[in-house]
């Protein structure tokens, strides 16, 4: 039978279910807001984004959206019980990273590169400061990879961790359960890619962030909310 928690609040997990459901829309605006500068592609016209509300809006759209998914996460766990809730939890944690290094590197997306390095560049007083300003823009790229490597691989790691934690159910927690694997698979060729450093591998799945994952997460809400009907609280 499906999931009956006997010590888990239903409001809790009522609330974690429409932090889903956000995390749906969030997701929607964050893969598909960059179209909309996608012709920016010379250094110069890069520099200017940091004038454009929606490019800056963004990333204050990404790190609500971290925060939306560890609270729709943080319910699972509480779903389950025995060496099942000991794997959602190991989940739980990967999610957790997720959110601190994807919110540690959107915060230096505003921060450093656009307010800092980009209006430096932009209002440099001279050449030679210029250029450093462009040394240190130049030189995020690195950085900003090796972060989102750490990112993707606690988010598969979240993704394979409940899959497996309610993979031994049956119902819907079971095909939710697939819905987890399946979208940690899909995550397996940009993983792969990050550590080779060749994106070429990823590229073919960019359909996964812009219609996989808002369905995914839609029907992840919808679970939880029907979770809640059958917790009883404490």
């Amino acid at each position: 039978s499906d999931l009956k928690p006997e010590r888990v609040s239903p409001v809790f997990v009522k609330i974690a279910s429409i932090c889903a459901i956000l995390t749906g829309l969030s997701t929607i605006a964050v893969h598909w807001l960059p179209d909309l500068w996608s012709n920016a592609t010379t250094f110069e016209s890069r520099v200017q984004l940091r004038h454009d509300a929606i490019y800056m809006g963004r990333f204050w759209i990404v790190l609500i959206h971290c925060v939306l998914v560890v609270i729709s996460m943080a319910a699972i766990p509480m779903l389950l019980g025995g060496t099942s809730r000991l794997i959602a939890m190991f989940g739980f944690g990967s999610y957790v990273l997720f959110a601190i290094v994807e919110m540690l590197r959107t915060s230096l997306s505003i921060f450093a590169v656009n307010r800092a390095w980009r209006a430096g560049y932009e209002t440099g007083a001279d050449e030679m400061q210029r250029r450093a300003f462009r040394s240190a823009l130049d030189t995020f790229g690195g950085v900003n990879d090796a972060l989102f490597f750490l990112f993707l691989l606690a988010f598969t790691a979240g993704l394979f961790c409940y899959g497996i934690a309610l993979l031994s159910n049956s119902g819907m927690d079971q095909r939710i359960a697939y819905l987890f694997l399946l979208w940690g698979i899909l995550n397996l060729p940009g993983l792969i890619g990050a550590i080779l450093g060749n994106e070429s591998l990823g590229a073919p799945f960019d359909w996964v962030g812009r219609y996989f994952q808002p369905i995914a997460r839609l029907l992840i809400g919808l679970w939880l909310w029907s979770a809640a009907k059958r917790c009883r609280a404490t």
